[in-house]
């Protein structure tokens, strides 16, 4: 008996370190919320963008905890990946299928360096599941030939390789454009290791991401349009949904009627606190502090 009470008051001293990791915030209601109760919430939408910072444990440990809790609200869910590209589907079929083994998928599907820690949790979820997973965006090679060559540069591809790109590609010249192009500048300006000449070729650089963009999209709304229409969660870096920009814009082209809701991270200097400008960055807003470096 003493062992259990000294084990239950570790557990409740440990709880509130752990809650001041990050906060919820409801955008429409403007006030903190619970992970639970957000993904209750997120029971009303159709597609649910989570915009995460690639190298944040705390986001990552969300996203899967999140899937768990959506999953046991409605089975009947499926999983878009940014980090997976659509040549490598068959692939990532295979593994979730148990078809292949995960030596093998690994050596043919391009996983990303923090994969082992920060997605395969997903994965391995979906697989204990048998839940679908959309390799979602577009092969890196391409997007990188038209950030080089422009927007013609995809014409000499053949038939087979134009599969994985998407039909439509649309470039804006709006919000979403100026605020990438600032994005770059302010990263190029902080950066000694960009490319030289890269600056003049931002244009190229914003069609690039635009072609993504549309790919992840189409992507999407392949496997969501299929009978029954099933929920959506979409794992991506927060720039292509923030503000229901980017990917998050084009499906809602597509459309219209899906109900989309976005998830997207703030970072916090001192304390957990927001603006009212910030409650338009998405439907749900994750306030994370930023670490000091010393």
């Amino acid at each position: 008996m003493k062992r259990i009470i000294i084990v239950a008051v570790l557990i409740l001293s440990i709880l509130p370190v752990f809650c001041q990791e990050y906060k919820i915030i409801d955008s429409k209601m403007n006030k903190e919320i619970i992970l639970r109760e957000m993904a209750e919430k997120l029971g009303d939408y159709d597609v649910i963008f989570f915009g995460e910072y690639h190298g944040n444990k705390i986001l990552h440990s969300l996203e899967i905890e999140l899937l768990k809790m959506s999953y046991s609200n409605n089975k009947n869910t499926i999983i878009s990946l940014e980090m997976f590209e659509r040549d490598v589907q068959i692939v990532l079929d295979k593994y979730l299928n148990n078809e292949i083994s995960e030596a093998d998928f690994l050596a043919e599907s391009r996983p990303w360096p923090n994969y082992e820690t920060d997605y395969k949790p997903i994965i391995e979820f979906a697989k204990e599941n048998e839940l679908t997973v959309v390799a979602a965006n577009i092969p890196r090679r391409y997007a990188s030939m038209i950030s080089k060559l422009g927007l013609n540069a995809l014409d000499s591809l053949s038939v087979e390789e134009k599969k994985f790109i998407t039909k439509k590609h649309k470039v804006f010249e709006d919000e979403y454009k100026n605020i990438f192009i600032q994005t770059m500048k302010n990263n190029m300006a902080h950066s000694s290791r960009m490319p030289k000449g890269m600056m003049m070729n931002l244009d190229r650089i914003y069609a690039a991401q635009c072609i993504k963009d549309d790919t992840m999209a189409e992507s999407i709304l392949q496997y969501q349009r299929i009978p029954p229409r099933r929920k959506v969660i979409h794992f991506n870096g927060d720039f292509h949904s923030r503000k229901h920009l980017g990917t998050a814009q084009k499906i809602q082209i597509l459309e219209p009627m899906l109900k989309i809701a976005v998830i997207t991270p703030l970072m916090c200097k001192d304390e957990f606190a927001w603006e009212e400008q910030d409650l338009l960055e998405g439907e749900f807003l994750i306030l994370l502090k930023e670490e000091i470096s010393e």
